[in-house]
Formats: C-alpha cells, structure tokens, sequence
C-alpha cells in the first residue's frame, strides 16, 4: 500500500473530526484544521507531481513551510496566556519569514528550504512548549483530558524529533542518498502520528463544549 495512504489516513482523520466538532473548536485548533487541509492537498498534488508529471515538487512544500510556519504559530501565539511572550513568538515569526525570503532567494525555490525548515521546528517546538507548560502542565485537571496538551505534544514530537534529520537534509542528499532514504523514515513515522494526537484533542475540546452548551440549555 503506498506510503502517501498512510499519510493522508492520519490527516483525513483529523480533518472529519474537525469538521464534525467545527463549531465548537476555538481559533487556535480552527488555524491548526485549516493547516491540515492545506498538508492533505499539498501531499496529494505532490505526489501527483512527482509520480504522473515526473516532475520535482520541492517548490510546493518550500511554501508549504510558510503555510505551516504561520497558522501552527498563530495558534500558539493565541493558546499562550502571556502577553510578553506572544510579541517576542510573533517577532520570531517573522524573522522566520524573511530567513524563508533568504533562504529561496540564495539557492532558489526548486531546492529545500532545509535552513528555513530547521529554524521552523525549532521556534515551533518552542512556542507549544511554552503552550505545554502555561496551559496544561501546572493544572490541577488531568493533564490527559486537556486538548491543549495533546495538541501540544503532537507538535512537540514532530517538530524535536524531526530536527536532526532536516539539519543534515540537503548533505545527505547530494553526498548520502542511500543513507537519507532510510533516514527519511523517522520523518515518516512522526508525519503518521502526528495527526491522530491532534484529533484527540478536537475530540476533547468539542465533548468539553458541547457539555457545557448542553447544561446551558
């Protein structure tokens, strides 16, 4: 079965979760669905790039770096419940952009943004730590029946654990494209879970509504 099903199994998930709790889920988890629409087509026109047009696709997800960058930060920036905190991410937000702009501009938009990719998981790694521990950790609720922590370990387990690899990227490509196929793996892996965590926490946050317009009416 082709690698992209297990991919897009993940994301599809999530998104009819999403769309069937919509109404209840607050912005930052609305930005954080609407990126997954967005990784579910850019996979999927990728991929039809790369296999029926024989064509190189690495332009697309160079914008989707951007795409991915500003709607998981925002996200953030909105959970986050310390105003200092949210103007420093928002400066390191843009800063992000312009390395992007630099990034493309020295070795064009057809080879990865790895530099742009790298500070990306960083600054997001970050930012939903800051989440993780202004939001849920110090609570006196159950920790795992907050959709702000799942929310936040999806994205922290995706984002550290991708990190190594991505630093390497373009090395291992031009002077190790054995080595990088097989390392490309734990990439893959953290993609496919990834999503599932997040849908637990669009599950959580709509039950959670949903009890309370209930007890309301």
């Amino acid at each position: 079965m082709p690698l992209l099903f297990y991919f897009l199994a993940g994301k599809l998930f999530a998104l009819i979760v999403g769309g069937y709790y919509f109404k209840c889920l607050t912005r930052p988890y609305r930005l954080v669905l609407y990126l997954i629409g967005i990784a579910a087509i850019s996979e999927s026109y990728g991929y039809y790039i790369m296999k029926n047009l024989h064509e190189h696709n690495i332009w697309l997800f160079n914008f989707y770096l951007v795409a991915e960058a500003w709607l998981m930060g925002m996200a953030a920036v909105q959970l986050l419940v310390v105003p200092w905190l949210k103007k420093v991410f928002l400066m390191l937000l843009v800063i992000g952009s312009i390395i992007w702009v630099l990034n493309v501009v020295r070795n064009s938009i057809y080879v990865f943004a790895s530099l742009s990719m790298v500070y990306g998981l960083i600054l997001l790694t970050v930012m939903y730590l800051a989440v993780l521990f202004t939001n849920s950790v110090f609570k006196n609720k159950n920790i795992l029946v907050q959709p702000v922590f799942w929310l936040a370990i999806s994205t922290i387990l995706y984002c550290a654990c991708d990190i190594p690899y991505m630093v390497l990227h373009n090395y291992l490509i031009t002077n190790a494209p054995v080595l990088s196929a097989k390392l490309i793996s734990i990439n893959d892996v953290l993609d496919i879970v990834r999503y599932p965590l997040v849908a637990i926490s669009f599950i959580l946050l709509g039950r959670q509504k949903q009890r309370v317009l209930n007890a309301a009416g």
